[in-house]
């Protein structure tokens, strides 16, 4: 086993952490854009119940004003693809091993995950970082 159960089910607790943060900073940001009206605009997301990719596709398109962007064309990619992260993180991770009953396929399965769960945690605290230092600098100007 590359890491043990204990600190996979850790870890995969982190990407979810990552994940909330992400899409409450991503929200924060957006909301920048509506100083005048901000409660109404979080009244509407919060009454249509927007979800983390109507929230990143919003901000994308606010965030095409002349001005400096707050993020490029790469760290968009990375915001879209948060969303299937973390629903396969809260869905599906241990699934792709946990019913295998062969000890080998159980173990090459495991592991697989558990390369990929390294290699996403690691993207996602990066991004989490990112988005965050986003999120204070709008908050100093505000």
């Amino acid at each position: 086993m590359i890491i043990q159960m204990n600190e996979f089910t850790s870890h995969v607790g982190e990407i979810m952490m990552y994940c909330q943060c992400i899409e409450h900073d991503i929200k924060e940001i957006y909301l920048s854009f509506f100083k005048d009206n901000r409660e109404e605009v979080l009244q509407k997301m919060n009454e249509e119940k927007w979800t983390l990719g109507m929230i990143v596709t919003a901000l994308k398109e606010a965030d095409k004003a002349p001005r400096a962007r707050l993020f490029d064309d790469p760290d968009y990619s990375i915001l879209f693809s948060t969303v299937r992260l973390r629903n396969y993180y809260a869905h599906q991770v241990f699934l792709s091993f946990c019913y295998e009953i062969d000890e080998e396929k159980f173990e090459a399965s495991y592991n697989q995950a558990a390369k990929r769960l390294l290699s996403e945690r690691k993207l996602l605290s990066s991004l989490y970082g990112r988005v965050e230092d986003v999120r204070i600098k709008l908050q100093e100007k505000a």
